[in-house]
């Protein structure tokens, strides 16, 4: 989300509404998932959803397929064996030294948070999974070396 803000993107992020406050802090208009959740993005959105970025699968990506007229401007995190059949786009992007390198320049000048959920050493990586697992939480799972 603050990625997509920097580069000029309104966001709207779905969210229990525990978690709204949250969204609001990272730049994004929070509304509550679920059901009829296609009427409350058109509410914010009256223009239509440009792109969408699917992380949960199931019935997010169907919002998705409903709101965004162009196909190849949704990229779905989870969806991998549905996505070329749906004609949506799962994350390609290649991890290197300098995109790393530009991300941590300006997380150290302070343009965006890395909010951190928890640490676990090496050794608890299979209970950090577990975690991850879950799917509820907010940050990043870290995994630290001794």
């Amino acid at each position: 989300m603050q990625i997509a803000r920097m580069r000029g993107a309104v966001v709207i992020g779905t969210a229990r509404e525990e978690n709204h406050d949250h969204l609001w802090k990272l730049g994004a208009a929070p509304v509550v998932y679920g059901d009829g959740l296609v009427g409350r993005v058109r509410a914010l959105a009256p223009g239509g959803v440009d792109a969408a970025l699917d992380g949960a699968g199931g019935h997010a990506l169907e919002v998705s397929l409903e709101l965004v007229a162009d196909r190849r401007r949704i990229v779905t995190l989870v969806e991998h064996a549905r996505a070329p059949e749906l004609g949506v786009a799962t994350v390609q992007g290649r991890r290197t030294a300098e995109r790393l390198g530009r991300y941590a320049r300006l997380y150290a000048e302070g343009a965006f948070t890395f909010p951190v959920r928890r640490a676990y050493r090496l050794e608890e990586a299979a209970r950090a999974h577990r975690e991850i697992e879950t799917g509820h939480g907010r940050g990043k799972i870290v995994l630290t070396l001794a």
